[in-house]
């Protein structure tokens, strides 16, 4: 079977992290960083930490895979504590986040997508640490580590992709279309994977498949009668 040579492949992730950096910095370009550069956001400092958390995890992502595409995995792995840190920090202030969040919409009355948004908050961060604890559990496997790696951000990168609304305000149901658009990314690498190896990786197959199953449920049952019960017990909201 032909094999990829390492330097091809590394380069494949590099490119897509910063792929993901660039669609981060356009998702939220209207919602957060033109707003901070006018001086018009008004956001709690838990907005800002997460902010800063997420956009260091995307600049760490393209440091190591710079360090492994240049050889030094001895730095690469030094540095592999604290990325595992830093995703700690990013599942702790995204439920901080989607709490907030979540408390702000209902100033406007209880409505059953934002009584569900924060089941799928909590079932997003969930899914983010799981990828990354997978991931270091699998840390000896190069192939397999890069990969769960990419899975979670992927994943991570579905508050962007929605954002992307403000941007293209046509687009129907945006909550689906862009979830959709979020998880085609996984295409992108499955793809990748076909091209040089003519296979693809297992864990495209079964964490990427477990991913998108994850999102369609999500997509199918926010308003759902079991998802409105547990988003008005996490957030103390009477039933109607």
């Amino acid at each position: 079977m032909h094999l990829a040579r390492p330097q091809q492949r590394t380069r494949f992730f590099l490119a897509m992290s910063l792929v993901f950096l660039a669609i981060a910095l356009t998702g939220f370009s209207t919602t957060y960083f033109i707003p901070l550069a006018t001086r018009t956001l008004h956001a709690p400092p838990v907005i800002h930490v997460h902010g800063i958390l997420v956009f260091s995890w995307l600049l760490f992502l393209i440091l190591q895979s710079g360090l492994v595409q240049t050889r030094r995995m001895p730095t690469h792995r030094r540095l592999g504590a604290y990325g595992a840190a830093l995703a700690a920090s990013i599942v702790v202030s995204g439920v901080a986040v989607g709490l907030h969040a979540t408390r702000r919409d209902l100033v406007n009355g209880a409505d059953p997508f934002v009584i569900g948004q924060m089941v799928n908050i909590l079932i997003e961060m969930a899914l983010f640490g799981g990828f990354v604890a997978w991931a270091i559990a699998w840390r000896r496997d190069g192939e397999a580590h890069k990969r769960l790696l990419m899975l979670a951000t992927i994943s991570a990168l579905a508050p962007a992709w929605l954002r992307l609304r403000h941007l293209m305000p046509g687009v129907p149901n945006p909550f689906v279309t862009f979830a959709l658009l979020a998880d085609a990314l996984l295409l992108v690498a499955i793809a990748a994977d076909w091209i040089r190896q003519r296979r693809v990786h297992p864990v495209y197959l079964w964490g990427g498949g477990f991913m998108v199953a994850v999102h369609l449920v999500e997509i199918w049952a926010i308003e759902s009668a079991p998802w409105q019960r547990l988003g008005r017990w996490l957030m103390d909201v009477p039933a109607t």
